[in-house]
């Protein structure tokens, strides 16, 4: 796999991105700047014969442009979440939760189509690394922004102290 530090270092830009108010134009800045990066780190989990890398990587293209609404989308729940902490309330928590869960089934349909492309134009097996290097790296980053976000208890625990 890959180091930690390599993946610590992509994600950096994104996670440091979460607190602070981005315009579209940024986080479209962000986005492609990570989407390169990733791009890089997939070069590396995912071993891709030379037969088949024009198909892969034109698919992994097509992947990461279909994608980039739904990480736009990402990093504007987790600013949404960031600055609805001073007021939360159960129906702006039970919104959040909501759009959460609608961000994460939308990347994993997209994960799951992109995965049946990539078997039908390659191999089952490269298809496999690719949904692994993906799962990989999408699980990294959420425990990394875990990690240095608290959690609205741990907020309001700071605030009484």
């Amino acid at each position: 796999m890959i180091k930690p530090l390599f993946l610590t270092a992509f994600f950096t830009a994104f996670i440091l991105a979460g607190f602070a108010q981005t315009s579209d134009d940024e986080a479209v800045a962000i986005i492609n700047l990570l989407g390169v990066q990733k791009k890089e780190a997939i070069a590396r989990l995912v071993p891709v014969d030379a037969k088949d890398s024009a198909a892969f990587w034109k698919l992994y293209e097509e992947y990461q442009k279909k994608n980039a609404p739904v990480a736009k989308n990402r990093l504007q729940l987790y600013e949404t979440t960031a600055s609805s902490y001073g007021n939360m309330t159960d129906g702006m928590a039970d919104s959040l939760a909501k759009k959460y869960f609608e961000n994460r089934m939308v990347q994993e349909k997209s994960l799951e189509e992109y995965y049946k492309k990539i078997k039908t134009a390659t191999n089952a097996t490269t298809a496999f690394e690719f949904y692994q290097a993906e799962v990989y790296l999408l699980t990294y980053m959420r425990a990394q922004i875990m990690q240095r976000i608290p959690t609205y208890g741990e907020f309001k625990a700071q605030l009484k102290k």
